[in-house]
């Protein structure tokens, strides 16, 4: 079985680790590029909205904007592709933070 032009073996082969590695970096870039603008423009809304998509948890409030940024930005740094793949992305798409990319993860099963 193929999907976008890739073998889907398993064990996963490298071609299909290499390739996933690739679709995660676009993701965080696009995520940063998101969570950097909201920072930017002290959105307090749209970054908490951001942070909890990247970690799974919201920020009480005893969190200024400087203490959500970095925190988000060091989840984002440890984010897994399967996280990525079956939770952040999508929700990013979601609420409109990000546009999708043409180019997909392989060998999950469907989000």
């Amino acid at each position: 079985m193929k999907d976008q032009g890739i073998t889907i073996t398993r064990p996963w082969s490298p071609e299909m680790y290499a390739h996933n590695d690739k679709v995660s970096a676009m993701m965080k870039d696009a995520i940063f590029t998101a969570l950097s603008r909201a920072y930017r423009d002290d959105n307090e809304e749209d970054l908490a909205k951001i942070a909890k998509i990247i970690c799974g948890y919201g920020f009480g409030s005893g969190h200024d904007l400087d203490s959500i940024y970095e925190d988000a930005c060091r989840q984002l740094d440890m984010v897994q592709n399967w996280w990525l793949h079956s939770s952040a992305w999508p929700d990013m798409v979601e609420h409109g933070f990000v546009k999708d990319l043409e180019v997909k993860f392989v060998g999950y099963r469907p989000a």
